[in-house]
């Protein structure tokens, strides 16, 4: 019987990607690789695949890659880890070669030398390129935020699943050994669940939504059961199409028209005059109801298979920080659903911009996902909650104390002098520039999140949830955090931040 193969990308998947790579004293292994490689090598060959232009490019030879090679691949034996071969491109892209990625040039060859089954084979790597060698062969892709993944996630389309790092894209495989298919019926146990009136987890670009049939009073209450959440904060309705918007409310303004077709499917929230047919419990009285269309395909494709739209808030107890992998769900809310969807890591990692077309002039009742510039570019001047001294809770998420962590969380000016604190937790936006922290270098600084390396506001919001959560797991005293910049999705980061902060 041929035999399923795992075929790894070497720098920014197995080690921390430092650029042109000639010295063993700058190898710095990810996190957690070599636990989950042994587990993963009891049912997948091991293979290491990688780029290494710089021998083209004269900054590196051939012999500096092969040395180090040789010594990760020493390391890795130490541990009991086998890797069956390394393969090396040499080459420029300009050279059109059949070995640089995504050329499926090396798979193909272990394949024939090796005797493997790549329909049943996994590619794993911080490029745009290595899920595409997967698919030219067959095979199937994950793609990881390390190293070089938060750069070229954009590039990604949406259908691409994506991890935080290796350790997590393995364990994923390890539940789903045939992907396709293992997804395929997550999604039609998620909608059976819904059409019966159960609750099922699923992933959105956002957040992972507590989802229930939106026309079910009955369901729906027990998503506030579950979250132990207050009957006055109302839910958000998922659609997959126009046209159950049309069923949800009364009228559709030509603003909201242009807005859906601007961003949607995508992180913006709608709030619009409902119509009879949206039970109260979804509103928390008002006369409104919070719609949008997730831009997951795995959301669309729940929804279009239960065939109705779905209430769902974020799937966490009430006030606690949000979950962006299904392992932050099932820590927090196990056995309280039925039906779970594992769609890896989401893309953009904080709630949606929830926006408020019920007024003349719409107002931005919840900083989120989208920026408030686009939302400008698209329909001219829109105001802030609190502008007009309005201050009724009539959109999800606004209450003023929310997504903390278990362990107080605090704001600070100068977090530099909280570096020393062992039981105290760092939070910062991004890398300092005396001590270089790396975002998953827990063996070398433990009690330090960095949000953004490089400081950019994006990868910022996709990380902030999960490093809340790792910085809270460790049992600390203590979280400290900084601001970010106060735009774009910044202004999301900050407000999370904030209300995580008013328990404290």
């Amino acid at each position: 019987m041929l035999k399923a193969a795992l075929f790894l990308d070497r720098d920014g998947t197995l080690i921390e990607d430092v650029g042109y790579l000639s010295d063993i004293e700058d190898i710095h292994y990810i996190p957690g690789i070599f636990d989950i490689l042994r587990q993963l090598q009891k049912s997948y060959t091991l293979f290491v695949v990688s780029n290494q232009v710089g021998i083209a490019r004269g900054f590196l030879s051939h012999i500096q890659v092969d040395e180090v090679n040789r010594h990760i691949d020493s390391v890795f034996h130490q541990q009991g880890i086998h890797i069956q071969q390394w393969f090396v491109c040499p080459h420029d892209r300009e050279a059109e070669c059949s070995c640089m990625k995504p050329a499926p040039g090396f798979l193909l060859r272990a394949a024939d030398e090796h005797k493997l089954d790549l329909s049943r084979s996994f590619v794993i790597g911080d490029h745009p390129h290595d899920p595409a060698t997967a698919e030219a062969t067959g095979a199937f892709g994950l793609y990881v935020l390390s190293g070089h993944g938060m750069k070229h996630l954009e590039e990604l389309p949406q259908e691409q699943l994506v991890f935080h790092d290796l350790p997590a894209a393995g364990e994923w495989i390890l539940e789903h050994p045939n992907p396709k298919t293992d997804l395929e019926t997550e999604v039609s146990r998620g909608a059976a669940a819904l059409q019966a009136g159960r609750l099922t987890v699923f992933p959105t670009e956002t957040v992972y939504g507590l989802g229930a049939n939106a026309l079910n009073p009955d369901a729906v209450a027990m998503i506030f059961e579950a979250k132990q959440r207050p009957l006055h904060d109302p839910l958000i309705v998922h659609v997959a199409s126009i046209q159950q918007v049309t069923t949800l409310v009364e009228h559709i303004p030509q603003k909201a028209v242009h807005l859906m077709e601007t961003f949607w499917p995508g992180p913006l929230t709608l709030v619009l005059p409902k119509s009879s047919r949206v039970p109260d419990i979804i509103t928390g009285g008002n006369q409104t109801v919070a719609i949008r269309m997730p831009a997951n395909p795995l959301a669309l494709q729940l929804i279009s298979t239960a065939g109705v739209p779905v209430a769902a808030p974020s799937a966490n107890l009430f006030g606690r920080t949000s979950p962006t992998t299904a392992q932050h769900v099932k820590n927090q809310l196990s056995g309280s659903y039925a039906a779970l969807i594992d769609g890896g890591t989401c893309r953009v990692g904080v709630e949606s911009t929830v926006l408020s077309l019920t007024g003349e002039t719409p107002v931005i009742l919840r900083e989120g996902g989208l920026a408030r510039e686009d939302i400008e570019e698209a329909i001219g001047t829109v105001k802030s909650r609190g502008e007009d001294g309005e201050a009724k809770y009539d959109g999800p998420g606004m209450l003023p104390d929310h997504y903390a962590p278990t362990t107080p969380l605090r704001l600070v000016n100068d977090i530099e002098q909280y570096m020393s604190s062992p039981r105290v937790g760092k939070l910062c936006f991004q890398s300092r520039p005396k001590k270089e922290c790396f975002p998953q270098a827990a063996d070398r600084d433990k009690t330090t999140r960095i949000l953004s390396p490089r400081g950019d506001v994006r990868e910022a919001a996709i990380n902030l949830y999960h490093r809340m959560q790792e910085l809270d797991a460790m049992g600390l005293d203590l979280i400290v955090a900084e601001f970010a910049p106060d735009h774009g999705l910044g202004r999301a980061v900050n407000d999370r931040l904030k209300k995580a902060s008013q328990k404290t």
